[in-house]
């Protein structure tokens, strides 16, 4: 069987892009090394073309350093510099230092284009990754509106109901301390739900076990939990069965269909499976559900669209669950999502150096506390969160403004006193926090620990 190639094509262009980057010192020593041996051809006496009515040493400057930026350009300018000594009766000082100053003016042209390119590109795929958490959810809402309404009497739970099942045994089992792996007890129940709300008899999902590793899931990185009714399969017979691979290359659901694309339970030749749908994040596959035997008339598009959201929804409360078992650094804040978002952010942070805010409120009336509270939830936009956390009888606001800069807290904050009616709740204490004060935060939020 012909396997899929999982790694996404790039373009030519990229490609090329990437090579030249890969190798940017070789790259300009060809360049350099071209400009003399052009210039001892053109000139004997004058091999960097210093004379000409034209600069064209600071052209060839201004395309290396502008392009591979500061070290690739002093590379440049040495190597010029050498030549200017060996090649010329008396040192170019003048032309040298000019080189030499251009060569710096040209490379923090490269700098600050790129750090602007860059935090584009954090501040795109954020935003990105929230558009489609958000989207899935409105997509949710929207499939359980319509299911309740064709299929209100025959339908024994909806979607919504399914999420709240989910939520609910995910929450006892977090609590349970007799699972050794929660994990493969979470993608368990999951599949309870399924047999029980969607008739999926027999299907089997396997799972990475470490969300963190970059790899494409395969038969080492993954765990496998499957119905009671299927036999003992393991990691590696799934990840070689054609729907299970496509699935994974290609990010999308796939199915046994008829001539007009429907799908059919009738049995191919190529796959074990009715059914294979991903669960993704960052384009890459974490877990595949293979629904094997699922009677004829629930084997249909709405219902596999439906077991897809579900699966979506349910991977990434697992993610949420996995992430802050490894990091949670403001674990005084009860709020799961609040505490993920903050700990996204602050690895974006880390790595690229984009900065976000949190807004604290600090409130000793619960009554005065919980109409700000209110207040905010009406007044924030939609990326930003808010929660409430209660200590040593204060109640603090925590507000969090993803990728956005101090200035911006603050001018929230004003439009929030203007928007409060009552006069007395106007009164409060705030201070913010960037993500590199996260052990102030902290203190903060616990500075009454020693009264």
């Amino acid at each position: 069987m012909k396997r899929t190639n999982r790694i996404q094509e790039k373009s030519k262009l990229d490609t090329l892009l990437d090579f030249l980057h890969s190798y940017a010192y070789a790259e300009t020593l060809i360049i350099v090394t071209a400009y003399l041996v052009f210039g001892y051809f053109i000139d004997p006496d004058d091999i960097c073309m210093l004379n000409s009515q034209i600069s064209y040493i600071l052209i060839l400057l201004s395309i290396i350093t502008l392009f591979h930026g500061f070290e690739n350009g002093i590379l440049a300018v040495v190597i010029l510099a050498f030549a200017m000594w060996y090649f010329y009766p008396s040192f170019q000082y003048v032309e040298f230092l000019i080189a030499l100053l251009m060569t710096m003016i040209f490379s923090e042209f490269h700098y600050y284009w790129t750090q602007k390119i860059k935090t584009a590109e954090i501040n795109a795929n954020y935003r990105g990754d929230k558009l489609d958490e958000l989207s899935k959810a409105f997509y949710t809402l929207k499939i359980s509106h319509d299911q309740l309404e064709k299929n209100y009497v025959i339908k024994p739970m909806s979607i919504r109901n399914s999420i709240e099942f989910i939520i609910n045994k995910n929450y006892e089992i977090s609590l349970d301390d007799s699972f050794e792996d929660k994990k493969r007890e979470y993608y368990r129940n999951f599949l309870e739900l399924l047999e029980k709300s969607f008739n999926v008899n027999s299907a089997a999902i396997i799972y990475k076990k470490n969300d963190f590793d970059t790899e494409y899931i395969n038969a080492i990185n993954a765990d496998v939990v499957q119905s009671s009714t299927l036999e003992k399969i393991e990691a590696e017979d799934i990840v070689k069965d054609y729907l299970v691979d496509e699935a994974i290359s290609r990010g999308i659901a796939i199915y046994i269909s008829d001539e007009v694309g429907e799908p059919t339970t009738n049995s191919s030749n190529n796959s074990e499976y009715l059914a294979a749908i991903p669960a993704m994040h960052k384009n890459k596959a974490i877990a595949v559900l293979a629904i094997k035997k699922m009677p004829f008339m629930s084997f249909n598009r709405e219902i596999l669209t439906s077991i897809s959201i579900l699966l979506e929804y349910f991977s990434i409360e697992i993610r949420k669950k996995d992430i802050l078992s490894i990091s949670d650094e403001v674990s005084i804040i009860k709020d799961e999502g609040f505490r993920f978002e903050y700990d996204r952010l602050k690895k974006l942070y880390e790595k690229y150096n984009v900065n976000s805010i949190v807004l604290v409120l600090k409130v000793d009336n619960e009554l005065q506390a919980v109409r700000i509270y209110e207040k905010n939830q009406k007044l924030l936009r939609s990326l930003d969160l808010v929660t409430m956390v209660q200590e040593h009888g204060f109640f603090y606001i925590p507000l969090m403004f993803p990728l956005h800069d101090r200035a911006a807290a603050l001018g929230y904050l004003n439009r929030l006193l203007v928007n409060i009616d009552e006069e007395k709740d106007k009164k409060f204490h705030y201070m913010t926090f960037d993500l590199s004060q996260t052990e102030l935060l902290n203190k903060y939020l616990r500075e009454d620990d020693d009264k």
